[in-house]
């Protein structure tokens, strides 16, 4: 019995382990990025939807890079280091008796809340290229 017990366990840490996992990205040698996302459909016809792009690393926090009404963002990074990426939705809502702006919770790149918001969740690691050796020669 206890084989068993133990058995199942193994199995659902593996199952749990690598159902769960996520990767590592790098960006460009210039620091560049593209990100991609869904479209968010407006509530109502006179809504404005927009999208707010996020890095979050350990030594800058969570900072806003940019908003944009398309489907795609370049992010450019300049420090050597490993980064979030999430978005959040933007709705400006423009009614006959008030205007007025909502926010979507920030979908990160990561395993995180809500599941499933990310279907292969990384993260993004910017590392300069290594300078050439210079002066080649015979000896």
């Amino acid at each position: 019995m206890k084989k068993i017990i133990w058995f199942l366990f193994i199995v659902l840490m593996l199952s749990f382990t690598f159902g769960y996992t996520q990767t590592v990205e790098y960006a460009d040698i210039v620091g560049q990025v593209i990100v991609e996302y869904d479209v968010v459909a407006p509530t109502e016809i006179t809504d404005v939807i927009s999208y707010q792009l996020f890095v979050d690393s350990d030594t800058t926090g969570e900072i806003m890079v940019g908003e944009t009404d398309l489907l795609v963002y370049t992010i450019i990074f300049t420090t050597e280091e490993e980064y979030k990426i999430g978005v959040r939705t933007k709705r400006e809502v423009h009614l006959p008796s008030f205007t007025d702006v909502t926010y979507s919770d920030i979908n990160w790149s990561i395993i995180d809340i809500p599941v499933g918001s990310t279907p292969n969740p990384f993260v993004l690691r910017f590392i300069k290229q290594a300078k050439s050796s210079m002066n080649l020669r015979l000896q």
